[in-house]
């Protein structure tokens, strides 16, 4: 048996999963992985916590991840409180469930490629169009350039990856800024 006999979604047959391409270099940056090695230390103290953890991995997490979020309010101080704070089990599951809030047939997800490979695998995922718009010189996305893509496009999500993979380029928060305000302007005038 193989995928194409089970009953899935027509748009997603003949798909091929997601991979990160593994080219053999000294040191290898495309699929997020550290140069160096885990200290033992660190090592060691995971391994503990791993052990305590065995004690009730019978029972289902805190989905919330609250002493994860209350640990990270913590770090980052201020005014932030776990309430501020979306935590999952890594960027992907986030970004799904953004795509599946606020995504999904009839509905569309602006980016800028180069970038990175997994949104428009997502928003397919999702019953999600995927739209795009250029970056400027140097892949700089500007003010100018996110609001003509928005006003151009509009999408019901737009996505700014920063730093972005794969140009390891910044975006300046006045683009956002820009992108967020006539967002605004606009969600205010059909209202």
């Amino acid at each position: 048996m193989s995928l194409d006999d089970l009953p899935v979604r027509g748009d997603l047959r003949g798909k091929k999963p997601y991979g990160a391409p593994q080219i053999h270099v000294p040191i290898q940056l495309n699929v997020n992985e550290n140069t160096h090695p885990v200290p033992q230390e660190v090592a060691a103290d995971i391994a503990r916590a791993l052990g305590e953890a065995l004690t009730d991995i019978n029972r289902y997490p805190d989905r919330e991840f609250t002493a994860l979020r209350e640990a990270l309010a913590g770090y980052v101080g201020g005014d932030v409180t776990a309430d501020n704070l979306w935590a999952a089990n890594g960027s992907n599951e986030v970004l799904q469930q953004i795509l599946q809030a606020f995504g999904g047939p009839g509905r569309s997800l602006l980016g800028f490629p180069p970038t990175y490979s997994m949104y428009p695998l997502l928003a397919e995922g999702t019953g999600t169009a995927w739209v795009t718009a250029e970056r400027g010189p140097d892949f700089a996305i500007t003010p100018d350039i996110a609001v003509a893509a928005i006003r151009a496009h509009k999408p019901d999500i737009t996505v700014f990856c920063a730093p972005n993979n794969p140009t390891g380029t910044g975006v300046a928060l006045d683009a956002i800024a820009a992108a967020f305000l006539d967002a605004m302007a606009r969600i205010s005038h059909v209202g």
